[in-house]
């Protein structure tokens, strides 16, 4: 070992220098609670991110508040559809047919019975006492609506009884109606054949009576010729003619005797002329005027008995047509009735009733059967009963339907009550949500730069120091010890191993070794420091991670704060503009669609935001979340799209989407909709070289019987052959220095394999064009619970 001058050994033998002692007694105290570099700079990264956990953890919190306010919200709409369903099928059941009141009024039952199973769903989820209350009141009105509609039935269903006995009544009417008139009809028929007969024998004694008027006249014409003074030749020759003209007559009126006797007509013989001697002539003649009184008398009784049977058949004619009106009018009655009876008028059963008696007295006054008149006319009484009982029936259900009307009106204002204030809760959660992710963030951030600053102040400040300190002893011996020795950090220890690398620099060999090993073991304890500040440089790239998953959140946030700015400028318009009464229609409806798009677009942003504050958390678990419910994916992908149209816009690109329609999916919405957006931010990010644009299609159509295919498709550069194995690696990313984190696709394979119990795929080869299949299934699986889930999803990476 070498020898040291006693000299060089001072300072170590003597101890501290007395400045050391100095600001050893200065920073005893503090020291204490002094933490080192690596603590320093874990506190930098990890503070931040524990209050962007606290941040995110509350959020999620007020968003399943938020869940079950929406769910009351849409059960009370659902309550508000089954009550206006049930009043559809009260108006149907009062206003249909009597064969279909049966089946409204089962409809009925179904709408009340939904409604008041919903009401007793939303009073088991609602804490507020207000809304509890609301909820009691409308269960009593819907029961008051219930108890009413019964009363309703029972009474329409004896209006509807006595209803059916009227009808009875008034066929019983119609039955005796038409028997008295086929009665009347065969009396005329009768009538009619007597009528033919007496008129058939009226002609053929007629024609009696004229051939033998002219067999009279011309035996009076041939007496005369015979008996008068004439010349024998002359006498000759007429009474030639007036023989001939006597037989003819006599000839005519034999055949007239003849059809007399096969008509019916009586019977007679005919005048014989026998040797047409004066005598012979004179005996014919007597006989002929004989038998003419005989044959007029009997023609002129025929006439007779003809003119009373044609007044008989004019007034039996007449009473059939009497009969035939009243079955008109008892028609026209019925059907008068049945119309005033389903219309409900009750004012006009009076009318009806009028009708009715005066069918009675003109029933009264018909010459018929008195049995059928009898019948008839107790059929009309018992209509007219019943139809006094339907009256008091019809101004019963009138006093039912407006003490429904009225019930009906006050449901409705209570269930749209309930709505707009289940609504309005959960608008207030979504706000306190966004204040929270706005604060938080705010927070966050000043948090971080104020911690980043203040370490590296205080890391810098003391290496200055140290490094002045340094300088100094290597030019000067008599400098003496460096005063941060007494520092217990990483500073602290490369101080005292300085500390003795000068006390043993001017000592003995053994000394100048012992601090060489020393400046090793100060060596190594360098790179443990370098290691820690490399495990340092990780948490500040972790740092910037969780910044840019800020970012993320703050635009959907920026979105939805700009919307509610541009909101609240336009109510104060229209405020305006209300009080200087300035508002028209078209203003009004243009301020509601603006104010409803605005209240869509701040909604769908702020879910945007809570789903990628889901999303960071899914990467560390492997967890995926949300309600299950039943939805058309047409209907969907054009909501989720129209959502996301500010970030096409920005981009520039255009997007196709082709859906086979009637697709429904009985899902998770909330993780496809995370897998769709993923799968677009990511088309837009890396697809296309900046400035340039392109198309990206998303298809869907079914697979099989119950799988669908998504085909998520765009026409950029395509993805490399070396990278496409690792696309959905959890940080693997191309485009690290734009901000990217790797984490997109990787979201997208844990929700569609571990959530919705589907698969997805890179298709094709290496080339321009990139082309994403999702298949899932129609019906996803069931998750027990979050914990499950990420299960899977750690077995299927």
């Amino acid at each position: 070992m070498d020898h040291v001058p006693p000299s060089r050994l001072t300072p170590v033998l003597s101890g501290p220098a007395p400045g050391v002692l100095a600001a050893r007694r200065r920073s005893r105290w503090p020291r204490l609670f002094r933490p080192t570099i690596a603590q320093r700079v874990f506190l930098v990264g990890a503070i931040p991110i524990a209050l962007i956990a606290l941040v995110g953890f509350l959020s999620v919190l007020l968003l399943d508040r938020a869940d079950l306010a929406r769910d009351g919200a849409l059960e009370a709409s659902n309550i508000y559809r089954q009550v206006v369903s049930g009043m559809s099928a009260q108006d149907a059941f009062v206003s249909g047919a009597r064969s279909a009141r049966e089946r409204q009024a089962a409809a009925f039952s179904a709408s009340v019975t939904g409604a008041s199973a919903g009401l007793r769903a939303l009073e088991g989820r609602t804490s507020d006492p207000v809304q509890a209350s609301s909820i009691v009141q409308t269960r009593a009105t819907l029961q008051r609506y219930q108890a009413l509609m019964g009363e309703l039935t029972r009474a329409t269903r004896e209006s509807d009884r006595l209803v059916g006995e009227m009808d009875a009544r008034l066929q019983t009417l119609l039955r005796l109606t038409d028997d008295a008139r086929e009665r009347q009809t065969r009396s005329n028929h009768g009538l009619v054949d007597t009528l033919t007969a007496r008129d058939r024998a009226l002609g053929l004694t007629r024609d009696v009576v004229d051939s033998a008027l002219a067999l009279r006249a011309a035996l009076a014409d041939g007496m005369l010729v015979l008996v008068g003074g004439r010349s024998p030749s002359e006498t000759s020759v007429s009474a030639s003619f007036e023989m001939a003209r006597m037989r003819n007559a006599a000839a005519r009126l034999a055949e007239a005797i003849t059809a007399a006797k096969a008509g019916g007509a009586g019977e007679r013989a005919a005048p014989d002329l026998g040797t047409g001697s004066p005598r012979a002539l004179r005996d014919a003649l007597e006989r002929v005027d004989r038998q003419l009184k005989v044959d007029i008398t009997a023609q002129r009784t025929l006439q007779g008995e003809i003119s009373n049977l044609l007044a008989y058949t004019v007034d039996a004619h007449e009473t059939e047509q009497a009969t035939q009106n009243i079955a008109v009018d008892t028609l026209k009655l019925a059907r008068y009735s049945r119309e005033v009876i389903g219309a409900r008028k009750a004012d006009a059963i009076p009318a009806i009733d009028a009708q009715g008696r005066s069918i009675g007295e003109k029933v009264a006054a018909l010459p018929i059967s008195p049995r059928i008149q009898s019948e008839m006319i107790d059929a009309l009484d018992e209509w007219r009963s019943g139809l006094r009982a339907v009256r008091q029936g019809l101004e019963e259900q009138s006093r039912l339907l407006i003490d429904m009307s009225d019930t009906a009106g006050i449901m409705l204002l209570q269930v749209s009550g309930l709505n707009n204030d289940l609504s309005r809760h959960a608008d207030a959660i979504g706000s306190a949500v966004r204040r929270i992710l706005l604060a938080g963030g705010g927070m966050a951030f000043l948090l971080a730069s104020g911690a980043g600053l203040m370490v590296a102040r205080s890391i810098t400040k003391p290496l200055h120091r140290l490094e002045r300190g340094m300088i100094a002893r290597a030019s000067r011996t008599d400098a003496g010890l460096l005063p941060e020795a007494d520092r217990l950090d990483e500073l602290g220890s490369m101080a005292r191993a300085t500390n003795n690398v000068l006390q043993e620099r001017d000592g003995r060999e053994a000394a100048l070794r012992r601090a060489k090993e020393e400046s090793d073991e100060t060596l190594l304890r360098l790179r443990e420091t370098q290691a820690d500040l490399i495990q340092a440089e990780k948490l500040a790239s972790l740092g910037q991670l969780v910044a840019g998953v800020a970012h993320e959140i703050n635009t959907p946030l920026g979105v939805a704060l700009t919307t509610a700015t541009t909101m609240a400028g336009d109510v104060r318009r229209f405020e305006a503009a209300t009080a200087d009464g300035r508002v028209t229609r078209e203003a009004f409806s243009s301020f509601v669609a603006r104010m409803a798009e605005g209240t869509r677009l701040t909604t769908c942003n702020v879910e945007r935001a809570a789903g990628l504050v889901h999303a960071f958390k899914q990467v560390a678990a492997d967890q995926a979340s949300g309600e299950r419910r039943e939805f058309e994916f047409g209907e969907f992908a054009r909501d989720l799209f129209t959502s996301l149209g500010p970030l096409r816009k920005r981009a520039g690109h255009e997007l196709e989407v082709a859906c086979e329609p009637g697709l429904r999916l009985n899902s998770y919405p909330g993780a496809l909709a995370q897998v769709l957006t993923n799968l677009l931010s990511n088309a837009y990010a890396h697809a296309y070289a900046p400035g340039q644009t392109g198309t990206i299609r998303v298809e869907a159509q079914r697979q099989g019987a119950g799988a669908l295919r998504i085909a998520f498709s765009d026409d950029g550069r395509g993805i490399a052959r070396e990278d496409r194995p690792r696309v959905f690696d959890p940080f693997f990313t191309t485009g690290r220095a734009t901000g990217s984190t790797g984490l997109g696709l990787h979201i997208v394979f844990n929700l569609v394999t571990a959530t919705l119990g589907g698969s997805v795929s890179l298709a094709g080869g290496a080339g321009p064009g990139t082309t994403f299949w999702v298949d899932l299934p129609l019906d996803a699986p069931r998750h027990d619970g979050p914990a499950r889930a990420a299960g899977r999803a750690a077995d299927a990476r």
